[in-house]
Parts: structure tokens; C-alpha cells; sequence
């Protein structure tokens, strides 16, 4: 599998739980993309846009893409910009914010992204978000989960915002997604198989 992970607001390759999560499934024998965008303190969506795609170049039935708080607003930009060649196979949000007005973040929500259609351009959305998030409230998981017919996986276990090094459950999805076979179109509900994990 392909593996995406896109970092967020003033972080790299080498912050948060990114090299850890990046080893491991690298071990595990995927694929995994992880760059470090241009000015991560003021972040350009367009800018970071570009540099995916030309990184990327394409996603397809074996691409995972994982982005982490304004990294998984990139990420949905990112899909609707980048050349399918086939349907990824799965999209991982954490602790992505909703529409925010911040001035710093407006531009990653000026464009109103059209969910009808995002909704179909992978075939799982999995919404990971903790209870205990000081930045990105709750509520904000609950609309990303509706509006994509996302699997909302509900954490109670104290990680906040996911700032630290490693989150065993972040590892545990992936590999689950990796290994669950896509038996129905995008957007579509799929059973929910991730019991154990949350």
C-alpha cells in the first residue's frame, strides 16, 4: 500500500507522531510519502497543494492518505486536485478542523469544497478525533463524519490534539484499512470493521 501522510500548521517530516508512524510502516512493508511543506508557520493551500501533487503524481486504489489537524484539510484539497487513476483506497482525518475563520487557515476553507462529489473520491473516510482536543473541538470530527459517511472513530484516551510520538490506534487503522478489502463503490457504507481498535 501507498501511504500519504500529510503533516499540519507548524510541523514537519520529523514532528509529532509523523517519523514514528512513517518507521512503522515502512517495516510493515508500505510505501509511505511524507514530505515537509513549505512554510508550515504560514501555510499557502495552493502552495501545498502543488507540492503534493507534484510529489504524489497520482493516487489510486492502493493510496492511504493521512493528514493530521489543518494537514487533513490539505488532505481533502489534495484529492480533488490530484490524478486518480483509480479510486484511493481510504482517507484518514485527525484532528482536522472544520471551516475555520482563522486568518492564518481561511484560505484552506475559502473554496468550498463540494462533499457531494469528495465524498465519492475514496472509497473509505475514517474520522479520528479525541474527546480531550484543546484545538479543534469535538463537534468538528461529527460534521467532517457526516457530511463524507466517515467511520467516526471516538477517542477518550487522552491524546489531545495527537501532538505526541506515537499513537498506537493512528498505526492500528492504517493497517486495518490496508487490509480491508473495498467490496462496494465509494461512498457507500462499508460494515463497520474496526471494532477492537477503538
Amino acid at each position: 500500500m501507498r501511504i500519504v501522510l500529510i503533516h499540519g500548521y507548524k510541523a514537519s517530516s520529523q514532528t509529532n507522531f509523523f517519523p514514528w508512524l512513517a518507521d512503522e510502516l515502512r517495516e510493515k512493508g508500505h510505501e509511505v510519502i511524507v514530505l515537509d511543506l513549505p512554510n508550515a508557520d504560514a501555510p499557502d493551500p495552493e502552495e501545498w497543494t502543488k507540492v503534493l501533487v507534484e510529489a504524489v503524481r497520482y493516487v489510486d486504489d492502493e493510496t492511504i492518505i493521512l493528514g493530521h489537524s489543518i494537514g487533513g484539510a490539505e488532505a481533502l484539497r489534495f484529492l480533488e486536485a490530484v490524478e486518480a487513476r483509480s479510486t484511493p483506497h481510504g482517507v484518514i482525518l485527525v484532528s482536522t478542523p472544520w471551516m475555520i475563520g482563522d486568518e492564518k487557515f481561511r484560505g484552506f476553507f475559502l473554496s468550498e469544497l463540494d462533499f457531494d462529489v469528495l465524498m465519492w473520491k475514496a472509497s473509505k473516510f475514517i474520522v479520528v478525533h479525541s474527546r480531550d482536543d484543546k484545538v479543534i473541538p469535538f463537534d468538528h470530527a461529527e460534521k467532517y463524519a457526516d457530511v463524507l459517511h466517515a467511520t467516526l472513530v471516538e477517542r477518550n484516551e487522552g491524546e489531545g490534539h495527537f501532538q505526541g510520538e506515537s499513537y498506537p490506534v493512528l498505526l492500528a487503522l492504517v493497517e486495518k484499512l490496508a487490509n480491508t478489502e473495498i467490496i462496494c463503490d465509494p461512498g457507500e457504507g462499508l460494515e463497520y470493521q474496526f471494532e477492537g481498535i477503538v
